[in-house]
């Protein structure tokens, strides 16, 4: 008789050989789909999969973004150390690079050095930045050879002190001349000694003898009298001390430089003198036996003596 169709037998000799017509065996032909079905065998030595749930596959993500941030921070600190010590370093060879002598440009390099030492030192105060962190900062090697090069600054010496105040002597000008007259009062000798003796201590000197009036009376006539009057005067010293002739030099302005107001009798009596001048100019005149003064020397001395 035939076995019994779709059998337990059948099931399991078909699983196992993969035979669907045995001698003495015909079971029913399988269906077209059925057709050379895969053995069961392999299926319990194929690999067994495990399958990754969304929190696993979110994890994941998060690992590899949180790894390309930290590469990214990474490089961006070592480009940002690396443009600091570029920079620092430049600085430092710019500023020995310039000479000492050279006041500005070493003062204005010394200045980058400073705001160079501010910035290590504010990280060294409050902490290395952040951009430049994560353990890449070198600030810290930066800041011996900085603050060594700004130490060997000298600074450029300090302006000279400025010349003193001209010394002006104001005297009467009743006791030097007469009203209109160009001929030295006898009373005068004293005033003018001490105007001699201020002379003869810088010898060497040019002295401008210059003569002023007010602008009373004809203004030809005014500048004739205050370039006599500065003559006579000249002429005075030159007879009382053996200083040289080539040491003097006459001027006659009249009223053209007023140093008071002529609408006033007090301001006309002022702008009515004999000034005189010492200027250091070494070589303006050179006597037999005078040492001339230093060129150096950058006060003037004047004396005005009043009409």
């Amino acid at each position: 008789a035939d076995p019994v169709p779709a059998s337990l037998w059948q099931h399991w000799l078909a699983a196992h050989t993969t035979l669907t017509q045995v001698a003495g065996w015909h079971p029913p032909p399988p269906a077209a789909h059925d057709a050379l079905p895969l053995p069961d065998f392999v299926f319990s030595a194929l690999p067994l999969g495990s399958g990754v749930s969304s929190r696993r596959r979110v994890l994941r993500h998060g690992v590899t973004l949180l790894t390309l941030a930290a590469m990214v921070a990474l490089c961006s600190s070592a480009w940002q150390n690396r443009q600091l010590l570029h920079r620092v370093a430049f600085d430092i060879r710019q500023y020995h690079s310039v000479a000492m002598t050279d006041y500005s440009p070493k003062a204005q390099a010394v200045a980058v050095l400073h705001r160079d030492a501010g910035l290590l030192d504010e990280g060294y105060r409050n902490g290395e930045p952040l951009r430049l962190g994560l353990g890449l900062y070198r600030g810290e090697r930066l800041r011996p050879p900085l603050l060594a090069a700004i130490k060997s600054y000298i600074p450029p010496p300090p302006p000279p002190p400025a010349p003193p105040a001209p010394k002006t002597v104001r005297l009467d000008s009743l006791s030097l001349f007469d009203v209109g007259k160009f001929t030295l009062n006898a009373g005068s000798t004293k005033m003018l000694v001490t105007a001699l003796i201020d002379i003869k201590a810088k010898p060497g000197w040019l002295i401008v003898v210059a003569g002023h009036t007010d602008i009373t009376g004809d203004a030809q006539a005014n500048h004739i009298l205050s370039l006599k009057r500065a003559e006579a005067l000249r002429d005075w010293m030159l007879s009382t001390s053996d200083v040289s002739p080539t040491c003097f030099a006459v001027q006659g302005y009249g009223a053209t430089r007023p140093i008071a107001d002529n609408d006033t009798p007090d301001g006309r009596a002022l702008n009515r003198r004999v000034e005189i001048s010492l200027v250091p100019q070494a070589d303006a005149c050179q006597g037999p036996d005078v040492k001339t003064a230093s060129q150096d020397e950058s006060d003037v001395s004047t004396q005005e003596m009043e009409k």
